[in-house]
This record gives structure tokens, sequence and C-alpha cells, in this order.
């Protein structure tokens, strides 16, 4: 037996999950690392070091970044990344409050286990190097403009309200000196202070190895890993004392000693609604029974329409929230929070104290409602199962936590994965043991308050301050300053962007994209389906066909793989309904939280359809699409255990032929829904997405109808109708819609997950059939499905001359997209050609990535392709400097449009790579295998092995075609005469891109987000702005 210097510390198959976990400690090291042997094509690697800082230096954030700049001895920016293209391969990261952790997702064991030492030597031996930290940090380039990556990440939050919220709770609740009271992203203020000095030091301090955890998801080969893991160990120092354990070994932050209450202004205009945050310091992280009840509490109080807040404070007229989110945060002690959004501002206060005296009067054993929280440890149990069941993400993240806190010979491991007998146990608590808990953690145990208060003279203020930078940068440098500055920053990209000399990266090799165990499942048809394609003729085959009725009108797709679970979609075309019904469907969208009148008159109340409905269903929704595609499409989605299969049947009858449009119900979404757009008028890149949909679109098309913006005032309108008790008409409007949509014409079924033991899979469907029976059986075929494209405007059509520009008050960096039009057939020549070109210009360190965001231009750059729109568009995201970005952008694709530059065929190879590893990570659960089985089939046309047939394609294609497709539709995008523009920026930025946009040739249309109303549109620079309105 090989001897290795890593010592098992635990091992044990999950008892509710296809999972088997291992750790090990390096004896030598301290490194450690956990094994979680879960069936995917996907091996997932996460590399977590536990960073702990007192200051907002942002240092652990920093050198997150930095570390991707090369090691010592790969000392060249990008080879990680780089490789990780060759290697099917994507890497990643995030920091937190208590941790940095590094990502390496991977299609296969063959690219994973090559680049696992690689990645490794960049954590603990990275070159660190003063260029790397200007452009990736903070620099001020030649025009005297603030920039960096980190920088630009950071300037597009540090004004948004949640981010202030947070900080300000983190900083109440926490002592000064804790790291848990600090900003690990770094404040733009620090950032621009913070010296390599500094993060070289934190790195030393920090990224040792027993202070790091490999965690391995997927399938590979145990043994190889270990030995791969031992040369890796063997090349580190050994651990000669136990060193500090952050956190763990810090002075302990203990539950407050009295309750605090603050407010906290953000920048915005629109000053009518708020956010409320209420927070506590609980109970240790290694009382395992205890967290999972504070878990149960959260839902009781706030998981659905018919929890404690939501009933008293949400679900009612005037609502005093329009949502609440229950959260924790795992640290030493975990944090409890409660997130209200949509709060009126003059209800912030009152809100807190009512919050307050619910929890009060739920802490008395005789108010609180035990048969609620025992169907809460029902529902919360199986969808834990679920959730486990489809991803090792969350052993991963219960591994991390518990590297950071728990006992360092592994014993919580087993404590927090193996089995859910917390359940069990609390599935026996009376309700005064309910009570206790409440009592003990809620509400003698101190909270933190933060109320979030819109303030437009802040706006104004930190549009005084941003100038006031700006002029001193000026005025500091002068004219010779700033060219120096430049010269400074040519000379850093220069020395970053040196070349990786191309035997270095292919030195590796290249895995076999054949050896991927892609996901497989079994497809099966019933009743109307009589498309070709991959179906099965086994036994299942044949109970199926048994089982259906004659001349069923009803399509019937099964797609099985083994599981404990089935979700059924019930798809439907938004073409059955009339036009002016469509802005209804955010309405519609609420039917399950909707009262129903049984057809013997029974009448059940919404809290009661919504107790049933959790009880039977893990997941139950209406909602646009299938598997996030097909936005024209509207899906009926429930997921069940197998059981349930004629329940959940019957419910679908009940909710969608029974449910009753009660006006109060309807008012109460209505109310939420108005509430609701001010905090979303707050995010940049949702009012440029919603001025691109309210344009593109027509009234048809259910990405204008179910604008935010768009139907303000509509909705608005309708509450005026039912406070003039003219409710009759609305009630006959949602009824019709309900009546065109939920047409048997027009249903499409799909059965997923385990459809083995199904008990009468098709024939339970009869009572159904003669619940939406049309008069005329006329299915409607899957090429005549609704698709975004057939609804354009007639800007859309034209997709030319005209640039929109957004401003908001509540941001500071800058979003942009802007589309040209492409081919909307799936099997279309080109759109192979436009996958590989797109890749080729996004790729981590390629053209787009180098050009810009290692410049410090944008925090990200990226093309997306929409064939359901028919459109390619190139996006620029939390811009530090859009105008930079864009013309960069266009420069990099003319320079390969005239071979300036070349397709190289290392990095067209890379990209094929890069494709492969988007492909089996979109396919790296059954259940995603089997959606997008579904969707390649049977949505797009592209019939059976789609996947291999696209890979085989993209191999075909020369750099000669890579060319000519760039001229094609890449060169357009960047041509005002083949297309369109929608930005959002500060207003203090405004006209300055008005009169870039106007230079390159675009017709400027300016659009403000207004407080009271829905939006104002005007333009200097263009002959009419009515085009871009909605009624």
């Amino acid at each position: 037996m090989t001897v290795t210097n890593f010592v098992k510390q635990t091992s044990f198959p999950v008892g509710y999950a296809p999972a088997h976990i291992t750790k090990w400690r390096s004896a030598r090291t301290g490194l450690q690392l956990t094994y979680i042997d879960q069936p995917s094509p996907m091996v997932n690697g996460y590399f977590a070091v536990a960073t702990e800082i007192e200051n907002d230096s942002g240092c652990p954030h920093t050198l997150e970044h930095l570390i991707f700049m090369g090691s010592h001895k790969y000392p060249y920016k990008g080879l990680l990344d780089s490789l990780g293209n060759r290697f099917f391969s994507s890497t990643n990261a995030w920091t937190a409050v208590d941790q940095t952790v590094y990502t390496l997702t991977t299609a296969g064991w063959e690219g994973f286990k090559t680049l696992l030492p690689i990645y490794l030597d960049h954590l603990f031996r990275p070159t660190l190097t003063d260029e790397a930290c200007l452009t990736e940090v903070y620099h001020i380039d030649g025009n005297g403009q603030e920039k960096g990556v980190v920088f630009s990440e950071m300037q597009g939050i540090e004004s948004q309200s949640w981010f202030i919220s947070f900080l300000e709770m983190q900083r109440s609740l926490y002592r000064e000196s804790s790291g848990y009271s600090s900003e690990t992203g770094g404040l733009m203020s620090e950032l621009r202070k913070l010296t390599n000095n500094d993060i070289r030091q934190f790195h030393q301090e920090n990224y040792r190895p027993d202070n790091l955890c490999v965690v391995v998801t997927g399938s590979v080969d145990q043994q190889e890993l270990l030995e791969i893991m031992d040369q890796i160990d063997s090349e580190l120092p050994t651990l000669e004392t136990p060193n500090k354990r952050p956190f763990v070994d810090s002075v302990p932050d203990e539950p407050l000693q009295k309750t605090v209450v603050k407010e906290v202004l953000f920048p915005d205009t629109d000053e009518s609604m708020g956010e409320v945050l209420v927070s506590w310091i609980g109970p240790v992280a290694s009382d395992t029974l205890l967290n999972v009840a504070i878990d149960l509490l959260g839902s009781y109080f706030s998981d659905s329409a018919i929890s404690v807040f939501n009933r008293a404070l949400i679900e009612i007229e005037n609502p005093l929230a329009t949502d609440v989110d229950y959260s924790t945060n795992d640290y030493v002690r975990t944090g409890i929070i409660f997130s209200f959004s949509g709060v009126p501002t003059e209800s912030l206060r009152d809100l807190d104290y009512k919050i307050k005296e619910l929890i009060k009067h739920h802490s008395k054993p005789e108010n609180f409602d035990l048969n609620y929280a025992r169907e809460l440890i029902h529902q919360q149990r199986l969808k834990f199962i679920s959730k486990c069941e489809k991803s090792a993400s969350t052993f991963s993240n219960i591994t991390i936590e518990e590297f950071i806190y728990g006992n360092v010979d592994g014993s919580d491991l087993s404590k927090w994965t193996q089995d859910l007998k917390e359940y069990d146990v609390l599935a026996g608590w009376t309700a005064e043991d309910w009570a206790k808990v409440i009592h003990d953690q809620l509400v003698v145990n101190h909270s933190v308050t933060i109320l979030g208060k819109p303030s437009a003279q802040l706006t104004e203020t930190q549009n005084r301050e941003n100038k006031k930078i700006a002029d001193d940068i000026l005025a500091k440098y002068g004219k010779d300053g700033l060219k120096k500055l430049g010269e400074i920053l040519k000379h850093a990209q220069e020395h970053n962007d040196r070349e990786i000399p191309s035997s270095v990266l292919t030195q590796f090799g290249q895995p076999d994209p054949e050896k991927i165990s892609f996901i497989t499942t079994q497809s099966y048809r019933g009743g109307l389906n009589k498309l070709e394609g991959p179906y099965e003729d086994d036994s299942l085959a044949q109970s199926i066909s048994k089982d259906t009725p004659a001349e069923f009108p009803l399509f019937m797709h099964f797609e099985q793989f083994k599981s404990q679970f089935t979700t059924v979609h019930l798809v439907m075309p938004s073409s059955f309904i009339d036009t002016k019904l469509l802005r209804y469907m955010s309405v519609l969208e609420e039917i399950f939280t909707l009262p129903i009148r049984l057809p013997d008159g029974t009448i059940l109340p919404y809290n009661e359809v919504i107790s049933e409905l959790n009880n039977d269903f893990i997941d139950f929704e209406l909602d646009n699409g299938f598997d996030n595609q097909f936005q024209e499409l509207i899906t009926v989605k429930v997921k069940f255990e197998v059981k349930n299969y004629e329940k959940a049947i019957s419910w679908l009858i009940n909710v969608m032929k029974y449910a009753i449009f009660d006006k109060n119900r309807v008012k109460i979404i209505l109310e939420k829904l108005v509430n609701s757009i001010p905090d979303e008028k707050r995010s940049g890149e949702l009012m440029m997405y919603s001025c691109q949909s309210r344009t593109l679109f027509n009234d048809r098309s259910l990405k204008k109808a179910q604008d935010c913006i768009s139907n303000e005032q509509f909705y608005k309108g309708l509450l005026a109708k039912i406070e003039d008790d003219e409710f009759d008409e609305i009630e006959k409007d949602l009824n019709k819609l309900r009546t065109q949509l939920f047409d048997l014409n027009g249903m499409k079924l799909f059965v997923l997950g385990n459809c083995t033991d199904l008990k009468a899979p098709v024939s339970s469907w009869n009572r159904f059939v003669q619940e939406f029976k049309s008069d005329k059986v006329q299915p409607i075929e899957f090429s005549d499905l609704p698709r975004s494209f057939k609804y354009k405007s007639e800007i859309g059509e034209k997709m030319a001359d005209r640039a929109y520009i957004v401003t908001t008050p509540a941001t500071e960096s800058t979003h942009l997209i802007v589309s040209t039009g492409i081919p909307t057939d799936y099997l279309h020549e080109d759109v192979f050609k436009i996958a590989l070109a797109s890749e080729f210009f996004t790729a981590v360190e390629g053209p787009f990535w180098r050009g810009i965001r290692g410049t410090g231009l944008a925090y990200g750059a990226s093309i997306r392709r929409d064939l359901e729109c028919g459109t390619l568009s190139f996006i620029i995201y939390r811009g530090a400097d859009g105008e930079g970005a864009w013309k960069t952008a266009k420069d990099i694709i003319h320079e390969y449009a005239s071979e300036k530059l070349q397709f190289d065929k290392i990095n067209i190879e890379n990209s094929i790579a890069a494709i492969v590893n988007a492909l089996a990570d979109g396919e790296s659960s059954s259940y995603d295998a089997a959606s997008s089985k579904i969707a390649d089939n049977i949505f797009k046309h592209r019939g059976p092995e789609y996947v291999k047939f696209f890979l085989r394609k993209l191999r075909t294609i020369t750099s000669n075609e890579l060319v000519e497709i760039t001229k094609k539709y890449f060169i357009p995008m960047f041509d005002s005469r083949h297309s369109v523009v929608f930005t959002c920026v500060p207003p203090s930025k405004s006209s300055d891109y008005e009169k870039f946009f106007a230079s390159q040739g675009y017709d400027v249309v300016i659009e403000e987000i207004a407080a009271d109303s829905d939006y104002e549109s005007g333009s200097e620079g263009s002959e009419s702005e009515s085009e871009s309105e909605s009624e």
C-alpha cells in the first residue's frame, strides 16, 4: 500500500443522497482534503482559505484576483485560465466575510487532475507583482479616470441599498476589531490607499497549508487524487507548531448586550420605499440541533405566503413590505437575518415594532402553531433531500464551513452531513420547546435593526463628492502627471500581457472529450406524442402504451432517471391569449396563492390552499419559459414525491380551473407589484434590460407585456378601479385570460424524474383532460409555438440607428448592451460559427478579457447569442469606463476581421474545449440532462445526440470562416446602421454618453427613470422618441 502524508479522518455514506464523503488531513503540513463522491460528468474543486481581517482594505478580495496573475513556477498572467479553457475547465473565486474560495469546474477527471497541482501552485506561490496590483486593484489612467478590476467591481455595488444596509448591520452586530465587521471586498476609499506590500503580507499570514482545504466533488479516481495531493503536499513547508485558526482562536463575538435600531441612508431620488434588516448573533455553530431549529423557525416566520410575517405584514391590504427573506451567516455563532424589501419609508419604524411584537407573540406556547411547524419539518426535509440529490454543492458548502469552524479532527463533518436525525428529533418537539427557542434566541437575545432609507439629498452629495474626486485628481497630477500615469499603466499592461509560449500551453497535452461521462436519461412518449426521436421500447414504454386511453388528446413526454421525486412541466403558448390580457400575466403567476372554490361549492381559503400545497409539493410555480429558455411560453411546474402523482394532478385541476380571483387577494398582489417597482428601479442593469424589452418587442411579447416599467401605470390603474368598485371588469379579464391560457390544445406535458414507479402514468390525467377539453381537438404543433423574434417592434425589426441611454441615480457603474440581428434557426450553418467566434472573443484571458477587464475598463464584457430573439449582443457589466470598453471591443473585432490579429489554432482549440465544459456543466445532474435533452430534441428541433453533432461541427470550422463570420455579424454589432444600443449610466455621465453615441452615428434617446411615474423620455439628438415609449 502506498505511504501517504494524508491521514483519513472520516469516511461515510450519506444516508439521504447518492454521495459518499471522505476527509483526510496531512500529518506533515496540516493541509486538508475532502472528497464528495457523487456521480456527475463535472468534477468540481473548491479550494478554501479561512480569511480574517480587521479592516476594510480589501486584502482578501484583491488577493483573490491577483492569484490568477501567475505563480513563480508558472509566471504568466492567465496561464491558469488559458489551460482551463484547454482542459474543459472554468475557474472562478469568491470572497466572503470569513472565507476566500477558489473554484475549478471541469468536464471529467482527466482535465481536473492536470490542473489541480498548477492551481494550488498559484495559491501557495503567487507572483504578486506590482504591475498586476496596479491593473487589477486600482489605478488612475492617463485621462484621470479611476479604474482597476476590483475598484470597478466595488464601484458597482458600494452605493447599492443592500450593500450599505448589510455593512451597517455587520458593524452594529460585531466589535470594531472583529473580522466579521470588516468589508472584505474593500471600500473604494481604502482601495485607493492599499499597497501591494499589504497584500503580500496578508498572503504570507493566511495562505498556509494548515489554513487551506481542498474539496473535490464528482467522479474521480480516489487513489490518483491522493497521489497527486501527496506530491503537492511534499513540496510545501511543514507545520512546525499549530497556528492560530482564523475566527476560532480569536476573541469571540458574543450576543449583544442591548438592542440597536439604526437608520442608514442610501442614494435614490425615489424616497417612497426602503428596506429593513433585523438580525441577531445566535447559537454556536457546533449546536447542530439548535441551528436546524433556527432554520425551521426562519421558515415558520417567512417561508411562504402563509408564514407569520407574510400573513401579518405582506399579504395584507396596504402591505408593510413586498417581500421577506430569511438567511444566516454561518460563523462561530450563527448570524440570524430577516430582510424586508419594498417597505414604505414612513412605515420603517412601525414595521420593526410589528416584527418584534409578532416574534414575542409566538414565543408563548399557546400562540405557537405546532401543526404548521411540523408541516414545515416535513417540507424542509424533502426540499433538502431534493437539493442534495440534484447537486453536491450543498455538501461542498457544509464542508467549507466545517473546515473553518469544525473540530480539527474532522469529527463534525459526519455530524453535519451523514443523516437527518435532527428533523426526527424536532418532529417530536412540543410547542413549549419551540417557544423557548424563540424566546431565548429572538426575544431576550438583543437584535440589530437597520432601517434603510432612500435619500435624494445623498444622491446629490455623492455626485458632488465624485466630481470633487475627479477634479482633485486633475489638479493633483496636471497634464504632465497624467501622461506619466498613462505611461506607467501602459508598461504594467505590457508586462502583464506577455504572451504565454505555446510550448507552455501544449506541454500538458489535451484531454479527450470522448472520455467525459455525460449523464443519460431515457425518453418515453404517450398520448398525442407522435414525434420521432430517441424513444425507448422497453417494459416502461409498453406500460405507458397500455395505460394510454384511446384518442387521448394530450401530448405527453416522459424522461426517466433515478430519483425520489417527479417533476411535471405543463407548457403552454402565450399566443392563445388576447394581446390586452398579457399584461395580467404577473398577476396570474400568483395563482397558487389564491383561494379555491371546489365543484361541490366548498371554498378553500388561500392560507389553506398554500398549506396543503406545501405539504404535497416540494416546488410549485407558474412562470415563463421552459428550462430558463423560450420566454414566450408559460409553464406550470410542480415537483413532488412519486406517491403524490395523482394528488398532484388533482391540485393542478383545482388551482388552474377553480382558483377564485378574489378581490382582496388580487388587490394585495397588485400592491406588492407596485411597491416592488422602486426597488427594481435602483438596479441599473435591470432598467437597461427593461428599456430593451420595451423597445425591441411589441405588445404581443411577454418580454414587454410583463415589464415592470411598462406596467407601472397599468397596475396603479387596476388598483384605482378596485377602489372605485370596478373589480368586476378585472375579474372578467382574469377569467378570460385563464380560459385562453389553460386550453388543452395548447398544452404540452413533460414528466421528469422517477417515471418507473408512477401508477397509471397516462390514464391518471383523464379527469384533467375532461376538465380542460376543447370542443375541437386541434393541438398546436411545436413549429407553431411562439418565439420572441416573431414579436419584434418596428425598431426591433430594423435593429438600427438608435442608442437609448437610461439614467438611474442609484448606480455608479455603467451597464451596456448593443445588439444586432442573427439567424433564428438553431441548425443554421452560421450559428455554429457565431458560437465559436463568441467563445473565442470572450474566453477567460481571451481578447475581451485582456482588453477590457484586464485594463480595468469594466468588471465584465461578454457576448450573448439569443436565437429566440434573433440577436447577437455585446454586453458590458459594471463598467468603470463604458465608452472605453466599447471602443476597445470595437477595435478588437475590427482587428480580427481585417486579419491584423489572427484566429490562432491554440485559442480555437481552447474555445471549443470551453464550449465542451459549458455543455457538460449544463447537464451536470440528471434533471438538467433531461431538461436539456427535451429542449434540444423537441423545442429547438435539433435532434438526438445534438451535443456530439455540435462538437463535430465546431471542429470543422476554419480560421478563415471565423474571419468571415466576424465580418458578417460582429462588425455590424458596432455599426450604427445595423445595431441598437441600450445603456444605463449615472445621471452625471449621460451627456458624455449622448455625445459619444451621437459621434458613432446613433440617434440618441435619453430616458430618465423617474420616481413618481413609469419613465420620462426625451432627446435632443432624435427626431422622435415616441417609439420607445409604452402605451
